[in-house]
Order: structure tokens, then C-alpha cells, then sequence
């Protein structure tokens, strides 16, 4: 099965965030190792609260991987299509 794979950083400035779009599993994998071993912790989502399968507007799966410092630092989408 194919993904999307985006991911999001939110900076402590507006100058300091970004997107990237169409990531490749490596490079996504990559991230989230590097980001593991820099100290963040990596958390999965695919459920919401009340325990249903994340989806996109367009109805597609969706997993979320938030890596998490202090707070949220960035997400990565993986989106299954």
C-alpha cells in the first residue's frame, strides 16, 4: 500500500515553520529516528477519542506521528492511499 507522507514543524517563530510535502518512506523513517535519538519522543495516532480510525477528508487512513520535546514539535502524516 502507497503513502503520502508529509511532515510539519511548528517553530517557536512563525519564521521557523515549515512543510514538506511527499516525503519518501526513508526519508520519513529517517526523521523519526534522528529526532528519537535527539531526545524526542515519537507518539503514534491513528485513533481518535473515540476510538475510530483516523481518515482525511477524502476518507483515506491516516497515521500521525508526533514527536514530542517539551511539547508538540513536529508531526509527520502518513497517509494511506
Amino acid at each position: 500500500m502507497d503513502s503520502l507522507i508529509n511532515h510539519q514543524f511548528f517553530g517557536a517563530t512563525p519564521a521557523t515553520r515549515y512543510n514538506v510535502a511527499g516525503l519518501s518512506s526513508e526519508e520519513a523513517y529517517r526523521l523519526i529516528g534522528a529526532n528519537t535519538m535527539a531526545g524526542f519522543e515519537p507518539v503514534v495516532h491513528n485513533r481518535t477519542a473515540k476510538g475510530e480510525q483516523l481518515r482525511t477528508r477524502d476518507g483515506n487512513r491516516l497515521t500521525v506521528v508526533a514527536l514530542h520535546g517539551t511539547s508538540v514539535m513536529s508531526a509527520i502524516e502518513f497517509e494511506q492511499v
